[in-house]
């Protein structure tokens, strides 16, 4: 019963009206807990930061939104709420957003009940968790991940933002929830610079255009120059995506030698493209081995 109530609770959110309820301002972040050593052993990561809960966040304003290097990263969805509100968290609908550079090895929801997209975590997913006991903290531990940029040290940037259908909410522990949308969405940097919303200040985000990521991240306007992106404007949204979709590349032999380079750059070198995602490793540009022998062996084969 109580199962089947949660799931009410969570097409509800995503379906209901929306009016201004105690989560109004709140904004979802993004938190990479860089102590943290991932391990399969471990299959719960929710309440392992220090404190126990939040991924090891007190102020929202200390979060982490970039890493370096190629491992592992355990980091975490939070909810944000602004100073003097008393938030009451009951359910939450949000989305994710990424290239396939980064790779997810492992997620969690921190509340009680999900009922998620069918292909989440993939890009473009999304999912709706809600939870047994109302949430009335200012910093609201929702959700973990663990990834990593497989091709570090090129800037890549995992991001919130809107569930494929049903946008972007927090619902109330009201019957029915008042809902309240999320007035910002977070952004983890992998040797890239992220985004933190806090709900009490700070630069207004905008969209924009990562070269390199091939879709559209939300980023303060410095923080976009800084990645050498290109901004579209404070209040600027994602959806739907704005940003040309770079194009795929590939191996490409240019006499022995293997470069990662798109067809067209490739063709206008003079060389040989292997195909969208081919790698240089193994080497399939590599010198063919030849054998001496006399022109008579070679008529005698043919014969």
């Amino acid at each position: 019963m109580k199962r089947l109530l949660m799931a009410t609770m969570a097409l509800a959110m995503a379906g209901g009206a929306a009016y201004a309820g105690p989560n109004a301002g709140g904004t979802l972040i993004l938190h990479a807990n860089t102590t943290i050593v991932y391990t399969t052993d471990v299959e719960d990561y929710c309440g392992s930061g220090t404190g126990g809960s939040q991924g090891g966040l007190v102020l929202c304003a200390d979060a982490v939104n970039h890493v370096e290097g190629a491992g592992t990263v355990v980091f975490f969805a939070i909810g944000a709420f602004p100073d003097g509100s008393s938030p009451r968290v009951s359910g939450l609908v949000f989305g994710v957003n990424y290239p396939s550079q980064i790779a997810l090895v492992a997620q969690g929801s921190c509340a009680d009940f999900e009922l998620a997209t069918g292909g989440w975590p993939a890009s473009g997913e999304g999912t709706a968790i809600t939870w047994n006991t109302t949430q009335q903290a200012q910093l609201v531990e929702a959700y973990w991940f663990a990834g990593y940029n497989y091709y570090s040290p090129d800037p890549h940037v995992f991001a919130l933002g809107l569930h494929p259908t049903q946008g972007g909410d927090f619902g109330d522990d009201a019957v029915p929830a008042n809902l309240d949308p999320i007035q910002g969405f977070g952004s983890l940097g992998f040797d890239a610079p992220g985004f933190t919303p806090c709900p009490t200040g700070g630069p207004t985000p905008g969209a924009c255009c990562l070269p390199n990521f091939g879709g559209c991240v939300i980023l303060s306007g410095d923080e976009c120059a800084a990645a050498g992106g290109a901004y579209l404007g404070d209040g600027s949204d994602c959806d739907p995506d704005p940003c040309p979709i770079a194009p795929r590349e590939g191996a490409c032999c240019i006499g022995t030698e293997c470069v990662i380079l798109t067809a067209d750059q490739c063709g206008a070198q003079g060389g040989s493209y292997q195909g969208d995602d081919s790698d240089c490793d193994p080497d399939p540009c590599g010198i063919i081995p030849t054998e001496n022998t006399t022109w008579g062996a070679i008529k005698a084969l043919h014969r």
